[in-house]
C-alpha cells in the first residue's frame, strides 16, 4: 500500500465488493483523512446496518444530494475497481488507523508542549491527563491477529498439567490470603482476578489489607500497596504492630519499655526480611495512570512471580481525565483496574467505601447494593468481600472483637462467611480456633 489515500480507497472499495467485511471493520469516520471518504464510510455503515449489504445501485438511488458530495456514481465505481485484493482488507484498514493515530498523537504532543509553557500549571495533573490520552490512543491500535473467537478445544492446551499442579498444591493455586479458611474457599489470590474489600469506617479495612499483604509477601509472592489515603510510615507502623504484637498506642506515644523495644526490633527485622517482596507507594495525588505505570514496572521486574496489587482505596483514585459525573469516573477506574489485572495476569485488590444506607437498616451487614458511587464495582469484581463487626453497632454483642469476613460475590467460588478475631490494638487479624467436638 503506497499511500494513505489508496488505503482509504481500498477499504471503501472492499465494502462494495464484499459487504460483510463491514463486520470486521474497527474504523470510524474520524479515521479517514479525506472528508469525502469519511462521508462515504458513514453512509456505507448506515446502509449495511439497515439492509445487511452494500449495493452500489441502491446507494445511488437512496443517497439523493449526498451522492454528489460523495463524488457521484463514477467515483464510487472507481473505488470498487481500484481494490488490489479484498483478502488484504485488514492491511488496508491498519494503514488507515495507524495514520490517524500518528496524526492524533502528533497533535496531542504539540498541545502538551504548548500547555507546558503556561505559568502556574499543575504539572502532575498535566502529565496524568496527557498519559491518559496517550493510553486511549494506544488502545485504538489495530487489533492483533489471534484475538477474538477460537475453538473451545484450543483453550485446554496444558490443562492436564494444570490439574496435576492444583493437586500438588492441595488446591492453593495462588498466593495465600490472611486466613486458611478463606484459602480453602478461594484457593488463594488468583491471577487476573479483581477483588473488592468493602466496609464502613472503623471495620478494619486497612488492617485487613495489611495482614493480607503480609501473607502474600511471606509466601514469596510480590505484594504492592498503593496508598492514596495514608502515609507509608503510618501503614508501615501498622505492619510492625501486626508482626510483633506491639500495642499501637505505645508506638504512637513512644512509651516503650524494654519488651516493647524487643517487639519493635522483631517487627523491623521481619520487614527487612520481606524487602524484596513487599512494596508501598504513597505518591501524593496518585492517579490511575501512575498506578498503571508502576504496576507495569513491577511486572517487568518480576516476570516469574505472582503479584498482588492493593489499592487503598478505590474512590480516592482520580481517573486522570474528566467525566460528566463522579459515578462515571469511578466506573472508569474500576474497569481499568480490572483490565489491568487481566492484561498483566496479576491480582488487584481494591478497598472500597460503602454508602451510608447500611446505617439505616436494622441488620447492618453490608449488601452488594451498598457499594458506593457505582454499580460497576459490583459488576467488575470477581470476588467482593465485606467486613462487619457486630460489636461496633451493638454494645452487648456476644461477638466481641470478631469480624465477619463475608464473601458476598465469588465468581468462581460461591459465597460464604469466615469469622476472624480483630485485635485492634495490634492492627491484626487472627484465626479463630475451632472448638474440638
Amino acid at each position: 500500500m503506497s499511500g494513505l489515500y489508496e488505503a482509504e480507497s481500498s477499504v471503501l472499495g472492499s465494502f462494495l465488493l464484499q459487504p460483510d467485511l463491514m463486520d470486521d471493520c474497527y474504523l470510524t469516520a474520524e479515521d479517514f483523512s479525506d472528508d469525502r471518504h469519511a462521508l462515504i464510510f458513514k453512509y456505507m455503515r448506515y446502509v449495511y446496518e439497515q439492509d445487511g449489504t452494500i449495493d452500489l445501485t441502491l446507494m445511488a438511488e437512496r443517497s439523493g444530494q449526498r451522492l454528489s458530495r460523495m463524488g457521484g456514481i463514477s467515483y464510487l465505481s472507481q473505488l470498487a475497481s481500484s481494490v488490489p485484493a479484498t483478502s488484504s482488507f485488514d492491511r488496508y484498514q491498519a494503514v488507515v488507523r495507524n495514520a490517524y493515530l500518528q496524526h492524533q498523537s502528533a497533535h496531542l504532543l504539540e498541545a502538551m508542549a504548548a500547555r507546558s509553557q503556561q505559568e502556574g500549571i499543575d504539572v502532575q495533573r498535566h502529565l496524568a491527563d496527557a498519559q491518559a490520552k496517550l493510553e486511549e490512543l494506544s488502545e485504538m491500535a489495530p487489533k492483533q491477529k489471534g484475538a477474538g473467537l477460537v475453538p473451545m478445544a484450543s483453550v485446554f492446551e496444558g490443562h492436564v498439567e494444570d490439574i496435576e499442579d492444583r493437586a500438588n498444591k492441595k488446591g492453593m493455586t495462588g498466593p495465600p490470603t490472611l486466613s486458611k479458611r478463606l484459602d480453602s474457599m478461594t484457593g488463594g489470590h488468583q491471577r487476573e482476578d479483581f477483588e473488592i474489600v468493602a466496609a464502613r469506617p472503623s471495620m478494619g479495612k486497612t488492617a485487613y489489607m495489611g495482614n493480607d499483604a503480609l501473607a502474600v509477601a511471606r509466601s514469596g509472592a510480590i505484594a504492592a500497596i498503593f496508598s492514596a489515603e495514608m502515609k507509608a510510615i503510618t501503614v508501615g507502623e501498622r505492619f510492625i504492630c501486626s508482626l510483633a504484637n506491639l500495642d499501637s498506642h505505645k508506638l504512637r506515644s513512644g512509651g516503650f519499655k524494654d519488651e516493647d523495644w524487643e517487639r519493635y526490633s522483631f517487627g523491623r527485622d521481619e520487614l527487612d526480611r520481606l524487602k524484596d517482596n513487599l512494596f508501598i507507594d504513597e505518591t501524593p495525588g496518585m492517579t490511575l495512570q501512575h498506578i498503571r505505570s508502576e504496576t507495569k514496572r513491577l511486572v517487568k521486574a518480576y516476570p516469574d512471580k505472582a503479584i498482588v496489587i492493593y489499592i487503598d482505596y478505590l474512590q480516592l483514585i482520580p481517573a486522570g481525565i474528566n467525566f460528566p459525573s463522579r459515578r462515571e469516573e469511578v466506573e472508569y477506574v474500576s474497569r481499568s483496574l480490572k483490565l489491568m489485572a487481566r492484561q498483566h495476569r496479576i491480582t488487584v485488590v481494591a478497598l472500597s467505601q460503602l454508602s451510608r444506607g447500611v446505617e439505616q437498616r436494622p441488620d447492618k451487614r453490608p449488601m452488594l447494593s451498598d457499594l458506593r458511587d457505582s454499580g460497576a464495582i459490583e459488576q467488575d469484581g470477581d470476588i467482593i468481600t465485606f467486613l462487619y463487626r457486630d460489636d461496633y453497632y451493638n454494645r452487648d454483642s456476644e461477638k466481641k472483637g470478631i469480624v465477619e469476613v463475608i464473601i458476598a460475590k465469588g465468581r468462581n467460588i460461591g459465597t460464604g462467611t469466615v469469622e476472624m478475631m480483630f485485635l485492634r490494638q495490634y492492627s491484626k487479624f487472627a484465626e479463630i480456633e475451632k472448638k474440638a467436638s
